[in-house]
C-alpha cells in the first residue's frame, strides 16, 4: 500500500483500529483525510467514526485549503457517492475528476480508489 509519508501511514492505521467495522467505503475516506495535514488535523470534524457519518458542512470551514477540500470531496464519493448538489449547489463543476484531481497526489488518488473498489486489495 502506497502511503506519502510516515504520518499518513501512521494516522491511517490509527484510525483503521478505532473502527467497529471495516468496508472499502470507510477505508477509503479515511486513506484519503490520513493524507494531509489539515484533514488529520481536523479529521473528528469531518468524519465522526463512532457514528459513522461524514459531515458535509466541514467543506466551508475556514481551516480548508484548495487540497484538503479536494480531498474531502473525492473522500465523501468514494464514502457514499454523494452527488454535488447535496453538499454545494451549483458546484458540479467541483466534483469533475478534472477539477478534484488537479491538486492532489495521483498516487494518493489511486489508491483511495484500489481501496475502494478492489476486493483483494489486502491480499
Amino acid at each position: 500500500m502506497y502511503f506519502k509519508d510516515d504520518l499518513h501511514e501512521q494516522f491511517y492505521k490509527e484510525k483503521i483500529g478505532q473502527l467497529y467495522r471495516n468496508d472499502t467505503y470507510i477505508e477509503s475516506l479515511i486513506y484519503l483525510l490520513s493524507s494531509n495535514k489539515e484533514t488529520r488535523k481536523n479529521f473528528d470534524e469531518i468524519y465522526d467514526i463512532k457514528n459513522n457519518e461524514i459531515n458535509i458542512k466541514s467543506l466551508k470551514n475556514p481551516w480548508q485549503t484548495t487540497t484538503s477540500i479536494n480531498i474531502c470531496r473525492l473522500a465523501f464519493n468514494l464514502f457514499g457517492d454523494i452527488t454535488s448538489d447535496i453538499i454545494e449547489e451549483g458546484t458540479s463543476y467541483l466534483y469533475t475528476v478534472t477539477s478534484i484531481f488537479k491538486n492532489l497526489d495521483i498516487n494518493i488518488c489511486t489508491e483511495a480508489l484500489k481501496i475502494r473498489f478492489c476486493t483483494n486489495i489486502w491480499t
